[in-house]
């Protein structure tokens, strides 16, 4: 039981990891009161999830999640990668919360059909703010030169093989 909150905590996380590692490579002003709204938010739709999942009492198929999340890294990464724009505009918060919790539905639902203690979503919400704000660090402190020269160049190609990965092997 500890072992798969755990595992449903750090595959939540990588998504925050991720997308921290991708705000602070980028230099993207990111509220800590956002954050916190942001990982209350991921922790509240995993519980709900998570209550689904137990009343259903058996398990579908997380595959279409897993793959309609790869779409959605692709789609966002081709898109950072042909458009000169900003990351993902002013609605960046909202457009987290629901990339997010593509993956998010489908851990809930499993760790609900599982009967995982219902206590994981809080655990969910504090290693997503965990690992965000480490992914921050991350990316903020990375200095590679001709990625420096070009910032729009690691963040897509990260996205785009992660989407590739998701929609073929997830």
């Amino acid at each position: 039981m500890v072992l798969t909150t755990l595992v449903f905590c750090l595959l939540i996380g990588f998504d925050g990891l991720l997308w921290g590692a991708i705000i602070g490579y980028k230099r993207i002003y990111f509220p800590v009161g956002q954050l916190l709204f942001l990982s209350a938010g991921v922790g509240f739709v995993f519980f709900f999830t998570y209550m689904f999942g137990s009343i259903i009492g058996f398990e579908g198929s997380t595959r279409f999640l897993n793959q309609a999340s790869g779409l959605v890294f692709l789609a966002i990464g081709f898109f950072q990668l042909t458009h000169s724009g900003g990351f993902m505009f002013g609605r960046l918060v909202r457009n987290l919360f629901i990339i997010v919790n593509i993956d998010n539905i489908g851990y809930g639902v499993i760790s609900g059909v599982q009967e995982v203690h219902p206590l994981t979503s809080v655990f969910v919400a504090c290693s997503f703010f965990a690992l965000f704000v480490t992914g921050i660090i991350i990316g903020n402190s990375a200095r590679f030169p001709y990625l420096t020269k070009n910032k729009k160049v690691l963040p897509s190609l990260v996205l785009i093989t992660i989407g590739i990965y998701k929609l073929f092997f997830g």
